[in-house]
């Protein structure tokens, strides 16, 4: 199952729940930075790094991203086997990319090509709404 997201829509429903997606500019750029959630089913990004339109989908072999913190790529297959997750559990994965470029693991990291820092002017708040 595939899902475009077209810019200006601000509810997904899909198999594992909702998607909440709230764009939000900024008065003064850090502002942000304050605004981090610690809650992993919210991904905060830098919008101007968004392309649309955004692509929600579960994950498939060969899937790799930047996990937040890291440099490096990293296959999310060998992502999820690091969280011990059971293969049931990693049945329900999805990921949300952008420009063909993972931008969330859903509800559980970003990709640190897309986090916010002090530069970022508008911010892409996505909250996860589990079924």
């Amino acid at each position: 199952q595939h899902i475009f997201i077209e810019r200006g829509v601000h509810r997904v429903p899909f198999a594992a729940g909702t998607l909440n997606i709230v764009e939000e500019k900024l008065a003064k750029a850090g502002d942000a930075l304050e605004a981090i959630p610690a809650d992993v089913s919210v991904g905060l990004l830098d919008a101007s790094d968004i392309k649309y339109p955004l692509l929600l989908r579960r994950w498939k072999q060969g899937d790799y991203f930047y996990p937040l913190g890291m440099r490096k790529k990293k296959k999310l297959a060998r992502f999820l086997i690091d969280l011990k997750l059971s293969s049931t559990e990693k049945e329900r994965v999805w990921v949300l990319e952008s420009n063909k470029k993972i931008v969330w693991v859903v509800g559980m990291r970003i990709d640190d090509r897309f986090r916010i820092s002090t530069a970022t002017r508008s911010t892409l708040r996505i909250e996860w709404e589990r079924r």
